[in-house]
């Protein structure tokens, strides 16, 4: 079976860190579109006025659903995606609490009948998309495709963000303010039971990371959770196996002598036919 292309995603590291709470649906077509673009520097601009095409029969393969469900994410990804906010850190060292506060897309045009959309980012949101030399995070699309969490996409991009380190620790309370679930599972118990754990395991069985959990308390108190990662090893395609060299017998050479070739002759041929494999 033909590889397809790698398909990756592209972030800043400030986003991946940001704040905002998206369906499955709203996410999966902000990745799909955010593949699409060109982040390296001195790639052809991307304006506010540039549109994203995806169409339901791209996301079919991409995110491994029938063609039915696809135009399903299409129509319930676009209900809601145009209010969504985001929270991206904007700290200095002038101002150590200051933030971004912006919509995710400045307009969507969609084509219900043909299961069609352009998508165009906000022009606040393109600066953690577009001419990234440094500090972001990169990863391929398949790896969170089959995932159907949302909070297991984000805390993959976050450990990624982290896997040349091996470790990443964060607080509780970062960790729901990154996802804005900080009135939801006011204990840590109800935390990993509802949303870590499951990520964590979903992160394992799809991903290219290997992820272990622990913690760190002060006193009785759960304060942090720690993440050791790794990354797998990528499945390499077997290799064709070489045939045995034959053994040559006086029985083999007699069977493969050309006709009025003889005996020495043709050891030294198949000898030489040997060498040359």
């Amino acid at each position: 079976m033909p590889q397809l292309k790698p398909i990756y995603v592209t972030k800043s590291n400030s986003l991946v860190e940001a704040c905002y709470s998206l369906t499955l649906a709203e996410l999966r077509i902000l990745l799909a579109t955010i593949a699409q673009i060109d982040s390296r520097p001195g790639a052809p601009p991307i304006t506010a006025d540039t549109p994203f095409s995806l169409h339901a029969n791209d996301l079919a393969p991409l995110f491994q659903v029938e063609t039915k469900q696809a135009y399903e994410l299409l129509r319930d990804g676009v209900a809601r995606l145009s209010e969504r906010w985001v929270h991206i850190d904007a700290r200095s060292s002038e101002y150590k609490k200051s933030y971004i506060k912006t919509r995710w897309v400045s307009a969507i045009l969609y084509v219900d009948e043909a299961g069609y959309l352009d998508l165009y980012f906000s022009p606040k949101v393109l600066p953690f998309l577009t001419s990234l030399a440094r500090e972001f995070t990169r990863y391929q699309i398949k790896h969170v495709a089959p995932m159907s969490s949302v909070y297991a996409i984000r805390l993959y991009e976050l450990l990624k963000q982290w896997v040349t380190i091996g470790e990443r620790q964060l607080d509780i309370a970062e960790i729901k303010a990154m996802l804005m679930i900080e009135d939801a599972y006011p204990s840590v118990f109800e935390l990993k039971r509802r949303v870590i754990t499951p990520a964590v395991q979903q992160i394992n069985k799809h991903s290219d990371l290997k992820v272990t959990l622990d913690q760190r308390k002060r006193g009785r108190a759960i304060t942090a959770l720690i993440f050791k990662i790794e990354s797998k090893r990528e499945s390499q395609p077997e290799r064709e196996k070489t045939p045995a060299k034959p053994r040559l017998t006086r029985k083999y050479i007699e069977q493969h002598a050309y006709p009025g070739e003889s005996w020495e002759d043709a050891e030294a041929r198949l000898k030489r036919e040997q060498g040359a494999r």
